[in-house]
């Protein structure tokens, strides 16, 4: 008889004890209003040189010089666009440089305007049965207008008011319309009209308290009826009034809607449409005019589209204070742009906001004084006289610059606990050669290692005149692909933030979109 064999009891098999955790692209943006403890998802504390898309965050294009006007500062940048062709023009302290074509980058070129004593214009251009004209002033200088050919000067607008008393343009119902310089009065000129016998219009009894009107624009709102324009008039102190009507001239065809106390613009040129609204660039952040006029003054923060970064926002107001800032909305980028034009010793950089979903990033690096939108492309005049266009390439002027995103700290579903995070991944969506480097900070400490070289240089572009003869395929097109990548990381922390860095040093413009963080990770105790 066989012997019976004896059950022995199998040892359950160990657990895993390692978790895992997605941490998605930041697609928020910057984030600096939130609790630290409490943060949502989706958000950053550190974006700089990362566009947040819809979709993830990408690196951003380089800053290309296109051209050079000297070694003082940029101040303006206009553009024109008509029938005789597209013109874009800088200005300095003294000259106005055509700036369309140039024939070499580093050389300036011979000035088409001279003899000025303020370069910091306001401009507009308008057309009329005549033709299309620029008309641009700033304040000192006679205005000056050019009609796609010349550059002309118009000294007065009648016989009551110089154009060198002018210091602000806007259009508003086929009407040019210009602020007096340090003065309660602004003037307009007949209907499709850019010269001629100006009329005055006082605001002495609108505006309460006092200063001096700084610029004006156009609202645009739907109704019932259509859409409806008011013409807004904004004073240094704040005040802004908002007008309805089409003639100035006539009581029974111009009146007052009403008069809403705002904190004061960063600058005339802190304007920016966008749709039909006027987004205004303040102290308290950039206001939709839309949201203002339902608001206190003391609330203006809360309405802000620039709400989420409201810290760092008034941190560069308070130190941002000699130079005026500007706006640009970029349609084909479906981007905006704020210039921080910076004294010496300043930071150069810019916040750039995704139109669409309202999330922020900074652009560090680009030293911009001024802005223009031409030929569908976005440019900032330099403090050193260089123009450069944004978005193009993947170096700044010859050198390379670092993507840097540090993301909102996580309690990663375990509050107090110790994580201790062994592997870590990035996903990205690309076409491009590019190095990430992945890492982590924790306890609310942010500490990034160095940041890693740039991906090799790919000067085979399948770009016409911008690849080799015989090595690039013309056709051949750049393939995205899904990239990942595990690393280990070895940290440990009761709450953590991913981040990661990409330096971009190469030719052509980066094609990588940042999708996910994935990490491994173990709970531990509670520390005390």
């Amino acid at each position: 008889m066989r012997a019976g064999f004896r059950r022995v009891p199998v040892q359950a098999q160990a657990q895993q004890r390692h978790s895992t955790m997605t941490f998605p692209a930041p697609t928020r943006g910057k984030i600096s209003n939130e609790n630290l403890a409490a943060a949502g998802p989706k958000g950053a504390k550190v974006l700089e040189n990362w566009f947040p898309t819809s979709t993830g965050i990408r690196l951003r294009g380089g800053a290309a010089r296109h051209a050079t006007i000297g070694t003082i500062p940029v101040v303006s940048m206009m553009s024109y666009d008509g029938p005789a062709g597209s013109f874009m023009f800088a200005a300095d302290g003294t000259n106005i440089f055509d700036v369309t074509t140039p024939a070499s980058p580093t050389v300036p070129p011979t000035a088409v305007v001279t003899s000025l004593t303020s370069g910091y214009f306001s401009y507009v251009q308008m057309p009329t049965p005549g033709g299309y004209y620029l008309s641009a002033l700033n304040g000192t200088d006679s205005m000056r207008q050019f009609d796609g050919t010349t550059w002309t000067t118009v000294a007065a607008l009648g016989p009551s008011i110089n154009t060198n008393q002018l210091s602000f343009i806007w259009t508003y119902r086929n009407r040019q319309f210009f602020v007096q310089k340090n003065t309660l009065n602004v003037w307009f000129l007949p209907v499709d009209s850019i010269s001629g016998t100006a009329q005055a219009y006082s605001l002495a009894g609108v505006f309460q308290d006092g200063g001096s009107v700084l610029c004006g624009g156009t609202w645009s709102l739907e109704t019932g009826g259509g859409i409806d324009a008011k013409c807004v008039i904004i004073s240094d102190r704040g005040e802004v009034a908002v007008f309805q009507g089409t003639n100035p001239a006539d009581a029974t065809a111009w009146s007052l809607v009403g008069r809403y106390a705002m904190s004061p613009l960063l600058g005339p040129r802190a304007l920016m449409q966008a749709g039909g609204d006027l987004l205004m660039g303040m102290a308290d952040g950039i206001v939709p005019i839309s949201q203002a006029i339902q608001k206190d003054a003391a609330a203006l923060a809360l309405i802000s589209v620039t709400r989420a970064i409201e810290p760092d926002w008034r941190k560069e107001v308070a130190a941002r204070t000699v130079l005026p800032w500007e706006l640009l909305k970029w349609p084909q980028f479906n981007m905006g742009i704020v210039a921080l034009p910076a004294s010496p010793g300043q930071d150069r950089k810019v916040f750039v906001v995704n139109l669409q979903t309202g999330a922020w990033a900074d652009y560090t690096g680009w030293d911009a004084c001024c802005l223009v939108l031409h030929a569908g492309w976005a440019y900032f005049g330099t403090s050193d006289g260089k123009i450069m266009q944004c978005e193009v390439g993947g170096i700044d002027d010859g050198m390379p610059y670092v993507c840097t995103y540090v993301g909102l700290f996580d309690h990663m579903k375990a509050v107090a606990r110790t994580k201790i995070i062994h592997m870590a991944r990035t996903v990205f969506i690309a076409s491009r050669k590019f190095v990430p480097k992945l890492s982590v900070s924790t306890n609310y400490q942010v500490s990034l290692p160095s940041p890693p070289p740039s991906a090799p240089d790919d000067v085979t572009l399948d770009t016409w005149d911008s690849g080799l003869w015989d090595k690039a395929v013309w056709d051949a097109g750049w393939v995205k692909a899904v990239t990942t990548k595990w690393t280990s990381v070895g940290q440990s922390g009761f709450i953590i933030a991913p981040q990661v860095q990409v330096t971009s040093g190469v030719t052509p413009t980066p094609d990588a979109e940042l999708v996910e963080i994935d990490m491994t990770y173990e709970v531990g105790a509670v520390v005390v």
